[in-house]
Formats: structure tokens, C-alpha cells, sequence
């Protein structure tokens, strides 16, 4: 019977697997340019950090009611769904040039899309897995998937940058759009049935009585302390993550960033694997302070120094911590949610953090119009690992110095 089980949540995995990998592909060839394309359309820094903005707005505002969803119409149903609409916000990007209102739109929809995508997928997996066998532990699964998922995304990512890009700024978004269907086809033979008969439809509002209960949220106290202690690290790196192609792409010269995309993915694939290492340890507070101050060093030491080559190894060191950090953060979280609730759990961390995306990106923009890039990465890197580290300390205190997970 244990290799009945074995057999059926392989299975489930390897679809699993095949949906993320399409999904990351679609977004990773594009990821080296596309602030690059917008620049090079003629908007500013203000312009792209609106469409940041706005992109992370919709995100919070959509993030929990995404999660109500698909645990109401079923995690693939709704990933569905935003394979489509983030596929529509992409293609639209091609046609923004000199018309802020349909960047707006793009934003948009590619946040909203976003927000459908989050935990649907791993969700799905992992209750689909404890059906077949209740005892199932995610371990390394979700390390697994990201390390593939993000080789694939190198290779996309690096074709998009360094030669499509060369092309037409626009190729790698068309093409990526493209893709982004793909998903689709195969996730139609797994649509789960729609639970109407827990639906509750007020208006355009939803009835919360089901979800975030008080029984709910009970159940999963360290989950929300962990939710909570885990924004402060959106200060440390929302500015390399949302603002190396222009940091290190000079304007008027060859596009090269294909280059530092790979490295960035294969700093992201093994970071992911290295937090399988971790996952096996004790103590993980402690490795989370420990993982926060990397981060935090490595960005303050890429920026000061004047020394490009040197800039960038210490990027790629910032992204393999965060990887690092991102995958085993993401891991606790899973392994302290009780109950059925999953998705909706991991939308309101998901909301959490698009609410400090919002936050910090503000910040982000004012202080690189204001100063420059590397004076607002700088600083919102010192406040970011000072208030970390402060909320760990808390969230050692309140777990009494006992592991959670």
C-alpha cells in the first residue's frame, strides 16, 4: 500500500512540477528587460516605480479574496484563471508606449494575475498529497520544484535578455505572454469541483465566517506571528530584486543583462537547495536572523563599493541568501498551518507581504529619485535587518525558546 502512495504522489509531483516550471519560464524570460523596455519606451523612474506600485496595490487588494477562491472553486480553477489574465496583462505591455493609462491597466491585471497565482499551486499539491496519504510532510518538495523550475527559468531568461532583447526590447514580453498559456492546456484535465455550497455572495463582498475564524486563527497562532516577524525582510530586498537591470545595465550600451540573470538563477537554484540542508536543522530562528544580516551586508557592501564586477558578485551573493531565506521561510510557514484553510492562510501572508511591497517600494522611489539607487538600497537595508531582527527576538519570546516547526 506505502508504494501505492509513493506511486501516486510521485505522479502528482511531476504534474505539479511541469505547471510551476512552465509558469517560471514564462515569467523568467522577460525578467531580465522588462524595466529595461519600459525605459527605453520613455518612462522615468517616477513612471516605473508607479507601475510597481500599482502592480503590488492590486496585489494586496486581491491577495486574500484570491485565496477565498480557490479554496471555494478550487486551487486549479483559479490558477487557470490567472495564467489568462496575467497572459492579457503582458501581451497589453506592447502597446503602452506613450500611454501611462494602458501601463496602469497592465499593472493591473498583471496584479491581479499575480495575486490568483499565489499558493494555488502549492496548495493544490499538497492537499491533493494528504488526501492520498495523510501523514504526508512537504520537506523538500517545494526546494525541489523551485531548484528545477528555476533552471529552466535560467535558460529562458538568459535567451530573452541576451538575444531576443538584442532583437526588440518587446520580444521577450510577446513570447513570454505566449507561454504563459501553456499551462493552461494541461491544467484543464485537473479542474476541481466548485464548492458553492460554502460560498457566501453578498454584493461583491465575501463572507470571512469561514475562513479567518477565530477558531482558524487559533489553530494557527505561530503561523501568524511568523507571517508578521517575515515583512520587515521586504525592506532588505525589494530593491535588488525590483531594480538590478537598471542598476547594472548601462544606458546606450549592448543589453548584457542575460549574463547576471544567470547568475541570478543559478544563485537562486542553489540557494533553494541549500534550504533543504536547513530545513533538517534545529534552531531555525536563530538561521533566520543569521540568513536576514547576509542579506543585509551583502546589498550595503554591492553598493559602496566602486568596483562594478565586484558590485555584482555581492549581488549574486544577496540573491543566493535570499533564495536561501525565501524557501525556507515559505517552508515553516507550510509546515504551521493547520486545518483546510491553507490557501487563504497563504494569502493573508501573501497580503502581508504585498501591503509592505507597497510600503517600501514608495519609499524605494522617493529615495532614488531623491539620492540614487544605491543610497535607497543602502539605507532601507540597514532599517530592514533592524527591524528584523528586533521581530525575530519577539518571536523568540513568544514561542518561549521552543521550535515551531
Amino acid at each position: 500500500m506505502r508504494i501505492i502512495y509513493k506511486l501516486h504522489i510521485n505522479k502528482l509531483f511531476y504534474k505539479y512540477l511541469t505547471l510551476v516550471t512552465l509558469y517560471n519560464i514564462a515569467l523568467g524570460v522577460w525578467s531580465g528587460t522588462i524595466y529595461l523596455y519600459m525605459k527605453n519606451i520613455g518612462y522615468s523612474y517616477s513612471q516605473i516605480n508607479l507601475f510597481l506600485m500599482i502592480f503590488w496595490l492590486c496585489t494586496f487588494i486581491a491577495e486574500l479574496p484570491s485565496g477565498m477562491l480557490s479554496d471555494y472553486f478550487g486551487n486549479i480553477n483559479v490558477f487557470i484563471l490567472s495564467c489568462l489574465i496575467r497572459s492579457i496583462g503582458l501581451f497589453c505591455l506592447i502597446f503602452t508606449a506613450g500611454h501611462i493609462w494602458i501601463l496602469l491597466l497592465c499593472a493591473m491585471l498583471t496584479g491581479v494575475g499575480d495575486s490568483l497565482f499565489s499558493g494555488t499551486l502549492d496548495s493544490w499539491f499538497v492537499n491533493k498529497a494528504k488526501k492520498v496519504n495523510s501523514d504526508f510532510i512537504v520537506n523538500n518538495s517545494f526546494s525541489i520544484a523551485n531548484t528545477v523550475s528555476t533552471t529552466f527559468a535560467l535558460l529562458a531568461g538568459f535567451l530573452g535578455a541576451q538575444y531576443l532583447a538584442n532583437i526588440n526590447l518587446s520580444y521577450p514580453i510577446i513570447i513570454g505572454s505566449v507561454i504563459l498559456s501553456l499551462p493552461i492546456f494541461i491544467a484543464l484535465n485537473e479542474k476541481e469541483p466548485i464548492h458553492l455550497e460554502q460560498f457566501k455572495f453578498s454584493g461583491v463582498s465575501f463572507s470571512l465566517s469561514g475562513n479567518l475564524s477565530k477558531n482558524i486563527v487559533k489553530s494557527n497562532k505561530p503561523f501568524f506571528y511568523l507571517s508578521w516577524a517575515f515583512l520587515p525582510i521586504t525592506f532588505i530586498v525589494a530593491g535588488p530584486f525590483n531594480q538590478w537591470q537598471l542598476m547594472f545595465q548601462a544606458n546606450g550600451h549592448k543589453i548584457e543583462t542575460g549574463w547576471i540573470l544567470i547568475g541570478v538563477n543559478i544563485c537562486g537554484v542553489l540557494g533553494s537547495g541549500l534550504s533543504s540542508f536547513l530545513n533538517s536543522r534545529s534552531h531555525k530562528i536563530i538561521i533566520l536572523i543569521f540568513l536576514s544580516f547576509l542579506m543585509a551586508i551583502t546589498t550595503v557592501i554591492s553598493v559602496s563599493t566602486s568596483y562594478k564586477t565586484l558590485a555584482i558578485l555581492f549581488f549574486l551573493m544577496h540573491v543566493l541568501i535570499t533564495s536561501t531565506d525565501e524557501v525556507f521561510r515559505y517552508t515553516i510557514l507550510h509546515n504551521n498551518i493547520s486545518g483546510n484553510n491553507r490557501t487563504t492562510l497563504i494569502s493573508f501572508n501573501n497580503t502581508l507581504n504585498a501591503g509592505a511591497n507597497l510600503v517600501v517600494l514608495f519609499l524605494n522611489g522617493w529615495l532614488s529619485d531623491t539620492y540614487s539607487i544605491r543610497f535607497a538600497w543602502k539605507s532601507l537595508a540597514i532599517v530592514g535587518f533592524t527591524i528584523t531582527f528586533i521581530g525575530y527576538l519577539i518571536l523568540m519570546y513568544k514561542f518561549r525558546k521552543k521550535e515551531t516547526t
